[in-house]
């Protein structure tokens, strides 16, 4: 090779200069600083926090108790955490000054969600309606488990168009609006309920709840929190989703399996609804002093059967605090096949079925890439407009009870409407505030109508005994249960194969039905059970037990002995009047 001539050596020196310089300018501070002393609201302790550089080239930091104030103590929390090793002089001179440094006082919050009427605690940031508010951050991340996959990816705008596809859906702007309407529980003074966004599998009801929980960071379904949990995870979950919509994913994964669904369901009602904790003893480590955190949350549920169905697979009925508390919404309507209900009416068939599935392509690709922001910007803006907030949402809440509400209808209906009234106000205001892209009509509109189909969808036990008893009538009255003064003696020898037989007692009629025949003349457990407890008690049941509750019908059966003699185990009804008696009632 050919020797470098003075010019080459002297440019190549000037390069290598150039990349110690710029080696120098890229690598982070070699010091070791105090950058603010923190209180933690939860734990009631003072930190400080350390910054220094890595030994991977980056910068971290490190939460060092209050109490740790020796040079060795700081030392060890930072190698922790990876910092460079510093020389022996280095942590006697850099680390003690760093140690009597002064820092800004920041505070960590106990909690999430209203700090107070101006500032809004979300899982990843404080939002405050305030220019002069103090320094907060939000809670640790306690609950990685169920907020760990929230993030905050993209922009407002890249979300805002993403989510202009929920026109077309009244399922999606129940979802969306339910995360909106969250904040304004506390605000409004209601207490705590949640809905059960239903429908059959494929029709696209985790990805309407999808779209709601991307406002909050939610990106995939598989991130969403489920019912496969403890009472205690759930409620504690629910501790740290105050104040904000906790979407829960599919409620046929809840732990103990199908058969358990009702049970965990019902239980989770009341726990989260209730808004406490459990109350735990004072030694409890983990609690202050064992007292029970209170949270509002606003459940955004997803099944394929609706909570008074899941009832009914087991053989109950909820009751009415648990209708209130919980409430089933339907996703298809219109005889739609998916949550798009409201799609163009220019499409149908094949092509309607394509925009469809391109719409859901849309959505699955791009939520994972926006999402996160629209809600922190939401509670920034009722932060700010907090002193008309609570008035508006009033209004808001009223204006809809009167365009929804009827003089027919039962406290409990009136209750969901006006329930149904907070998420209509929190879909306004999260338009009001610019967040929420879609017109208020159509909001309206769409929120009127999932109501409507929830009350819809609310068992009438009244109605329904009043169907079945009519049905039984038909039944007793059919073919296939002989009357025994009209039948041949070959229809009396082959009795064995009938349903069953009628015959005159006394100035009555006695209808004797085999116990597995009359099973199946009802849609459910639950009706079967309420016809045989209205039999019993207007004293047209003929049995020999107590009455019991559930699924078991024995205590209304007794063996008879057929016209052919035959001995087999039967309901056994009397009715004094006849067939009017099943009527007499209504």
């Amino acid at each position: 090779m050919h020797a470098l001539t003075h010019h080459h050596q002297e440019r190549l020196q000037e390069l290598k200069q150039g990349i110690i310089m710029l080696t120098v300018s890229i690598t982070p501070n070699a010091g070791i600083r105090k950058i603010k002393q923190l209180f933690d609201e939860g734990e009631q302790v003072w930190y400080d926090v350390y910054e220094a550089p890595s030994i991977e080239g980056a910068v971290i930091q490190a939460t060092v108790p209050r109490q740790e104030q020796s040079v060795a103590a700081v030392a060890r929390y930072l190698l922790a955490k990876g910092a460079q090793r510093p020389s022996t002089t280095e942590r006697q001179g850099i680390i003690a000054s760093a140690i009597a440094a002064d820092a800004p006082i920041v505070r960590r919050a106990a909690r999430n969600g209203w700090r107070d009427a101006t500032t809004f605690v979300t899982h990843r940031s404080v939002v405050s309606g305030r220019d002069d508010a103090e320094a907060i951050l939000p809670p640790s991340g306690a609950f990685a488990g169920s907020t760990g996959h929230m993030q905050d990816r993209g922009d407002l705008d890249g979300w805002r168009a993403l989510i202009k596809i929920a026109r077309f859906s009244t399922a999606m702007m129940i979802a969306l609006v339910t995360i909106f309407a969250a904040p304004l529980l506390k605000i409004a003074r209601r207490p705590n309920f949640g809905l059960v966004l239903y429908g059959p599998s494929r029709s696209g009801k985790s990805t309407a709840q999808l779209v709601g929980a991307s406002a909050l960071g939610y990106g995939q379904e598989e991130d969403l929190p489920s019912l496969n949990a403890t009472a205690s995870g759930l409620l504690a979950v629910a501790v740290a989703f105050n104040d904000h919509a906790i979407p829960i994913n599919e409620v046929g994964t809840a732990r103990g399996g199908k058969g358990n669904v009702h049970e965990v369901v019902r239980e989770t009602t009341y726990a989260l609804m209730n808004g406490q904790d459990i109350i735990r003893h004072p030694n409890w480590a983990g609690g202050d002093g064992g007292a029970a955190a209170t949270f509002q949350v606003l459940p955004l549920m997803s099944s394929e059967h609706s909570p008074d169905a899941w009832a009914a697979r087991k053989g109950e009925t909820r009751d009415e605090g648990e209708t209130a508390r919980l409430i089933g919404v339907p996703v298809l309507f219109n005889g739609s096949q998916t949550i798009f209900d409201l799609a163009p009416e220019t499409l149908t068939g094949a092509d309607l079925a394509a925009w469809e599935k391109t719409q859901f392509q849309l959505l699955r690709e791009g939520l994972p890439n926006f999402r996160g922001l629209a809600f922190s910007t939401y509670t920034e803006w009722l932060a700010r407009q907090h002193k008309a907030v609570e008035e508006v949402v009033r209004i808001l809440v009223a204006n809809f009870e009167v365009a929804v509400a009827r003089p027919t209808m039962s406290p409990v209906e009136r209750d969901i409407v006006a329930k149904f009234g907070v998420l209509y106000a929190g879909g306004l205001l999260a338009i009001a505030a610019g967040v929420l892209p879609l017109d208020m009509k159509r909001l309206g509109a769409a929120l009127k109508r999932a109501c409507l189909a929830a009350l819809a969808e609310i068992p009438n036990p009244q109605a329904e005994l009043k169907a079945d008893l009519k049905a039984l009538k038909v039944k007793l009255n059919g073919a296939n249960v002989l009357d025994t003064e009209t039948c041949t003696r070959k229809q009396l020898r082959l009795m064995h194969n009938a349903d069953g037989f009628r015959q005159p007692k006394n100035e009555g009629l006695e209808c004797v039905v085999r116990s597995e025949v009359f099973t199946k003349w009802f849609r459910s457990d639950v009706r079967k059970q309420r016809v045989l407890e209205w039999l019993d008690a207007e004293g047209f049941l003929d049995h020999g037990r107590d009455r019991t509750t559930g699924r078991s019908i024995q205590w209304a059966q007794r063996q008879v002995t057929w016209p052919d003699t035959s001995r087999k185990r039967s309901i056994s009804v009397y009715l004094p009047g006849g067939f009017a008696d099943l009527e007499r009632s209504f």
